[in-house]
């Protein structure tokens, strides 16, 4: 006979928003039942997408680094806004993030577009968790670190929590995009800072005479 403590814990978490408390546990999915892969190419010209640790998708023309495409892009992959694109051989990194653009990226990043009323930008947080990390290097194929892949099939596998109403996906990605927009902010007046400091350092001292 199992006890009250061998039954697992509704799936809530410890800090929610009042409107959403009495919503229920979230739902256990595999990520197969809420994105489906793109895999449609094109050899237009539109423009070429990267993905960064940092930035998520951007354009590569606004990289301070070299363009390595092939010249032939017909095997590259189609992006539409709100896709999201993770390079397969560091999703286990973090490499992930939600596109503004429509555009084409590298055979070697995953495109995935969600189904239904999913919210891109709440899942681009949520790749980045902790656990789901954790979960990305178990799924990941590769006899070294240096050669692991997520491909879909795999990543489709996956389970994950998920909230049962799209409006608190919304409410979690504004909750936190306020937070990075206020972190962009201070960013910018520390960059100021070290900048007026380095003036200052500058006309505080003498400079030697050669």
């Amino acid at each position: 006979m199992s006890s009250k403590s061998d039954k697992k814990k509704p799936l809530v978490p410890s800090l929610r928003f009042p409107e959403f408390r009495e919503a229920g546990a979230w739902e256990v999915k595999r990520l197969g039942e809420i994105f489906q892969e793109r895999t449609e190419r094109d050899s237009s010209s539109l423009e070429l997408l990267s993905v960064t640790m940092s930035e998520g998708v951007v354009k590569t023309s606004q990289l301070d680094r070299k363009n390595n495409a092939s010249s032939d892009l017909s095997n590259y992959k189609n992006v539409y806004p709100n896709d999201i694109v993770y390079n397969s051989m560091r999703m286990w990194q973090g490499a992930s993030g939600v596109s503004q653009w429509q555009g084409i990226v590298s055979p070697a990043y995953t495109v995935i577009t969600p189904i239904s009323t999913q919210k891109p930008f709440f899942w681009a947080y949520y790749f980045k968790h902790t656990e789901n990390i954790e979960k990305f290097s178990r799924y990941s194929q590769g006899v070294t670190s240096d050669t692991w892949s997520l491909k879909f099939p795999a990543f489709s596998s996956i389970k994950i929590p998920v909230p049962t109403k799209a409006d608190e996906q919304q409410k979690i990605a504004h909750c936190l995009s306020s937070l990075d927009e206020v972190i962009g902010l201070e960013s910018h007046k520390l960059d100021a800072l070290k900048n007026l400091k380095k003036g200052l350092m500058q006309q505080l001292f003498p400079q030697e005479v050669a």
